[in-house]
């Protein structure tokens, strides 16, 4: 059972940790790649929003979740900036934001999960697989998919049960008409928008809709079109 009230300031500062040691190993031609799962973004756009998160949080200029206009501005404000001084200002502001997520209690998610997204987004760009398991993962997964159970209840359609490739059920009631099959890792990366719809409709057995489960599973998206990790 995982904990009620993670240390999200732990967590975030992990996710920081494992994005920037990454980032750090590329080369400049790697970090001007387009990231599939961010449009219009390349990784150095993508550590740049994460970075501008971070200090526009602790500066008071960011309340919850950044709205578009919000995230352009991240990356156009830091367009020319070398990435390892981007690096730098995320961790001297990251440092600060850890802070305040440890004292939210577990409430303030949303940086958290926003890292745990990126770096897989980067990852994926740059064909470089890795922390597909662990407590990020988990804690992003535990957090969404009970509301994507709740909403197929509120919307009158076949109950679900999530279970894993080994049969293992993730969440729902064994035993359920409807079954999502996937790993752990597939359903984080389905919740947040980064597989297509038609991507999410295979996944379905026994819904003889799949499609109308796909716009209340997906946080964000799906996307426009498949993405391949």
């Amino acid at each position: 059972m995982a904990d009620s009230s993670p240390d999200l300031g732990r967590l975030y500062r992990q996710g920081r940790e494992q994005v920037a040691d990454l980032v750090r190993g590329l080369t400049a031609q790697q970090l001007e790649t387009p990231v599939p799962g961010c449009p219009g973004w390349t990784v150095h756009g993508v550590v740049s929003h994460l970075a501008g998160v971070a200090t526009d949080a602790v500066n008071g200029r960011l309340q919850g979740i950044p709205t578009p206009e919000q995230t352009a501005a991240q990356v156009e404000a830091r367009a020319t900036t070398p990435t390892p001084v981007v690096l730098r200002e995320w961790e001297r502001t990251g440092s600060q934001l850890e802070m305040l997520l440890t004292k939210s209690e577990g409430r303030l998610v949303a940086p958290v999960v926003d890292v745990a997204v990126h770096e897989q987004d980067i990852r994926g760009a740059v064909d470089q697989p890795g922390n597909r398991e662990g407590p990020l993962i988990d804690l992003v997964v535990e957090r969404t998919v009970a509301r994507f159970l709740n909403k197929v209840e509120s919307a009158g359609l076949a109950p679900v049960v999530v279970v894993d490739p080994a049969g293992q059920v993730i969440a729902g009631q064994e035993g359920s008409p409807v079954e999502l099959r996937l790993s752990r890792f597939e359903l984080f990366r389905m919740l947040y928008g980064r597989r297509s719809r038609a991507q999410i409709e295979r996944r379905f057995v026994g819904a003889d809709d799949p499609g109308a489960y796909v716009p209340i599973l997906a946080v964000f998206g799906p996307a426009e079109a498949d993405i391949i990790e």
